[in-house]
């Protein structure tokens, strides 16, 4: 058993007073990359409390009794830029992510999602796996996941411990089966019930502002509508976040007509049980099958939805219309899908989702023979501006947390990157001739974590370099496979490690 002085389990700690001097970059709205060069950022036990011109300066440390070599200042080209939202994440699978891309979705889960999550029954190889997986995301500059646990309790509990422990913020939860699922992977309708609700209970009693527990029916097919009614009931009960998948590949669709042929659309299910009126904390994954009807509908439920193309490309069956659902109303946020979607960055997130909306209108210009662009296939086009806007912004929104992270605002939580473009050996080359804005799109199209050279959280700095500051004096090592008594090795555990 690994101990720790219960200061150190809590997390990083926010710094009293700091204070930046250089450039900041934010979206506050789709499509349009605010870059303010030259401002001072003040923030005050965790919380931005002052964006102003450098001009200010004299003024602004006066005002907080601070002297200039207290100030950060940032190098020409560097930038500070708000942490990334992923919102969409499966954390148990991150021990498979870069493998299995070659089945549809109800294949790959039983193939390997299913498998893998079940090995999670393990403490101990949880308590390695999940310190990874915060990890990597953090170092990625996902400040904030929206992560999907497993179906056992005390595993789940070590992914919430290990969020708090190193600093990052998350939405997350225990995942719920009942139902269409393998016999050592699925759980009683009673089991079920009683462990999500301890699972919130103990995630709240961690008082951690950072962390959101949240109700996680895995979705339709693998739920009864029992089992769907009582955890919307949970979610009522306790105020907290609902995520689950939605539309989101040709077999779930059909094989939800199949199980219930009286509802004509996921979201009439979801709504039937109760699921969507967690309004502002309702968000469902994928929606690549939505209709324009189904769109306005989540809309009016003021739910949220996890675009996630990389993982739709390989089981998703279709491609998102993210500008559509935009106009339409409808609130949406970027997420990684690992392990669907093999990588834990967000900025290949970001790529991915402008590749998605040029592979429809190249699909638009096929079927009008391809001799003529004409403006109704550019309607479906993002930039990294949009890409930009989804995986900060518009992640943030789509969690029902806009007031709190996304952007630069006073009042808001100092979630933060500091990026440098040029580093040694880095992903891409900079010139002296290029501007801030192609270093910075360059940054959003070619780089890496190699990049991001500090990651903070509500005020604290959670990441430098390659040093996480929640870490303990020791990393987790990682368990041994389990052995019969024959001394030949197990071949379920062997696949576990």
């Amino acid at each position: 058993q690994i101990m720790a002085p219960e200061a150190a389990l809590s997390g990083p700690k926010p710094a009293r007073l700091v204070v930046f001097r250089g450039t900041l970059v934010h979206t506050r709205v789709y499509g349009q990359i605010d870059i303010l060069h030259d401002h001072l950022l003040v923030v005050v036990e965790g919380k931005i409390a002052k964006v102003v011109p450098g001009s200010q300066e004299d003024a602004v440390l006066a005002e907080y009794g601070t002297p200039p070599g207290a100030v950060r200042r940032l190098a020409q080209g560097e930038f500070l830029m708000p942490g990334m939202i992923d919102t969409h994440v499966h954390a148990p699978q991150y021990k498979f992510a870069g493998t299995g891309t070659d089945l549809p979705l109800m294949e790959w889960l039983q193939k390997y999602t299913f498998p893998i999550e079940s090995s999670h029954s393990d403490p101990e190889h949880s308590l390695y796996r999940y310190g990874r997986v915060v990890r990597r995301f953090l170092a990625n500059g996902t400040t904030t996941a929206a992560y999907f646990g497993s179906l056992h309790l005390q595993p789940n509990k070590v992914l919430v411990d290990e969020i708090v422990r190193l600093g990052q913020r998350a939405v997350v939860g225990k995942v719920n089966m009942d139902r269409e699922s393998p016999d050592h992977y699925m759980e009683s309708f009673e089991q079920g019930l009683k462990e999500a609700e301890e699972f919130v209970q103990y995630a709240q009693a961690k008082q951690c502002s950072r962390l959101y527990p949240c109700i996680t029916p895995r979705f339709i097919p693998t739920c009864t509508i029992e089992m769907m009614k009582a955890l919307a009931a949970l979610a009522r009960k306790y105020n907290v976040h609902v995520q689950s998948h939605i539309s989101e590949c040709c077999g779930e669709v059909a094989f939800v007509r199949h199980l219930h042929p009286e509802y004509a659309t996921d979201a009439a299910v979801f709504d039937s049980v109760g699921l969507l009126d967690a309004g502002r904390k309702t968000l469902m994954a994928h929606g690549t099958l939505l209709t324009d009807d189904d769109i306005k509908f989540l809309v009016s439920k003021d739910v949220g939805v996890a675009h996630c193309p990389l993982s739709n490309f390989f089981v998703g069956d279709a491609c998102f219309r993210v500008n559509n659902a935009m106009e339409l109303g409808l609130k949406v946020g970027l997420g990684t899908d690992v392990a669907g979607g093999y990588s834990p960055s967000m900025l290949t997130a970001i790529r991915m989702a402008v590749i998605n909306g040029r592979c429809l209108r190249a699909h638009k210009l096929a079927l009008k023979g391809g001799l003529e662009v004409t403006p109704d296939m550019e309607v479906d086009v993002l930039t990294y501006k949009e890409g930009l806007y989804l995986a900060t912004m518009g992640g943030a929104r789509a969690l029902g947390i806009e007031d709190q992270v996304g952007s630069f605002e006073v009042g808001k939580d100092f979630d933060a990157l500091f990026i440098k473009p040029e580093v040694p050996n880095g992903p891409f080359d900079v010139f002296y001739c290029d501007s801030f804005e192609e270093r910075l799109e360059k940054f959003i199209n070619l780089g890496d974590d190699r990049n991001i050279a500090e990651v903070w959280v509500a005020g604290a700095q959670v990441r430098e370099g390659d040093n996480f500051t929640g870490d303990f004096p020791f990393l987790v090592k990682q368990p041994m496979p389990r052995t019969s008594s024959n001394v030949q090795i197990n071949a379920t555990a062997t696949a576990a490690n």
